[in-house]
């Protein structure tokens, strides 16, 4: 085994140790509590700010299209930062909701940003169940309440599609219920099912309740799922379409950085007099550094994984000898994650803009 491979390699397996050593005492310490109660507050169309606004407006658009118009719009704000748009057709029984979250974690002193957007619609059904198509990219990692039949799209961004499966499923439910209209009512709604679900949860032990407060933290087996779908790149739902033009590309940049780019700038230089290993090197960590790139704005989740499963497996398959003296996908896998917390941050709308 080379000793460019042991770096890279150590590199690997330092982090993936370290997460698994300090993956429950960082995640008790970081994921915040939730809330036995919302603090649901209602956002008039005029409170939104610019960059609010024209977030959900293609949103609007493309659900005005359905015929659905927004209802209320609402912010709770003591879990996170999470804005939810209410939609409803009177012609239908099944109301869109598009919720956009973005939270700040802080783990041993470094801070993460995430932030998703996910459409969703709902129908309730006369027995209480309730059905949810969804476009959530993240894997759950809660258990799904018996009354809650829930349908995970996490490739399809297109909301009459969306809706189409929906209502395919919802046909063979039984007797919908008409969804709410009133925005006092659609909040106490939301109060009323998080308590309904939450008081499943700690039922089968996925929440704790904290003592003496109102609120109640993830159990370790959540957090072990948690861990578990940081382990497996694939978890995030990311679409043909956007990997493998990506993974196509970060790949190649690795292996013809060695093969063709590196030994060209070495002879250029070797021609004029000069010492060609320089040139070899600058010219590998620039490939790296633009591989890394590319991923981390593209992919933006399992950055980690996905950035030495694309950088450094395709430079040892391909490429005989050394591959270096540097942990060159360790540098890609920095750059990769800088870039991704760089662009989530930029897309931010409810957490102040701030470097990372």
């Amino acid at each position: 085994m080379r000793f460019s491979l042991d770096i890279d390699l150590a590199v690997f397996l330092f982090v993936t140790g370290k997460v698994l050593l300090t993956a429950l005492p960082n995640l008790r310490k970081s994921v915040p509590h939730v809330p036995a109660h919302y603090q649901i507050e209602n956002v008039p169309e005029a409170s939104l700010t610019e960059a609010q606004a024209s977030y959900f407006a293609p949103y609007d658009e493309k659900l005005a299209a359905m015929n659905y118009r927004p209802v209320c719009t609402y912010l709770i704000s003591n879990y996170g930062k999470n804005l939810t748009r209410y939609y409803a057709n009177p012609a239908e029984s099944s109301r869109c909701e598009v919720a956009l979250h973005e939270l700040t974690l802080t783990v041993e002193g470094k801070q993460a940003f995430t932030g998703s957007c996910v459409i969703h619609f709902h129908t309730r059904f006369t027995d209480d169940r309730v059905l949810t198509t969804r476009n959530m990219k993240l894997k759950n990692i809660l258990d799904n309440p018996p009354y809650w039949v829930l349908q995970e799209c996490p490739q399809i961004d297109d909301p009459a599609k969306l809706k189409r499966i929906h209502d395919s499923r919802a046909q063979t439910m039984g007797c919908p219920v008409a969804p709410l209209t009133d925005v006092d009512r659609i909040l106490k709604a939301v109060q009323s099912e998080h308590e309904r679900f939450s008081a499943y949860q700690l039922s089968v032990g996925g929440y704790q309740p904290l003592p003496g407060e109102d609120s109640y933290t993830f159990s370790d087996k959540i957090h072990w799922r948690g861990v578990r779908n940081y382990f497996n790149p694939l978890a995030q739902g990311i679409s043909a379409q956007r990997f493998f033009p990506v993974a196509i590309l970060a790949a190649a940049l690795t292996v013809f950085a060695r093969l063709e780019y590196a030994p060209a700038a070495a002879h250029a230089l070797r021609t004029l007099g000069l010492p060609g290993e320089f040139a070899a090197q600058a010219v590998i960590r620039l490939c790296y550094i633009v591989a890394g790139s590319l991923i981390g704005y593209v992919l933006e989740s399992e950055i980690f994984l996905w950035t030495f499963l694309l950088t450094y497996l395709p430079a040892r398959l391909f490429t005989s000898g050394s591959l270096g003296p540097l942990p060159y996908s360790a540098l890609a896998a920095g750059v990769a994650w800088c870039v991704s917390q760089f662009r989530k941050r930029r897309r931010a709308v409810l957490i102040p803009q701030a470097a990372p």
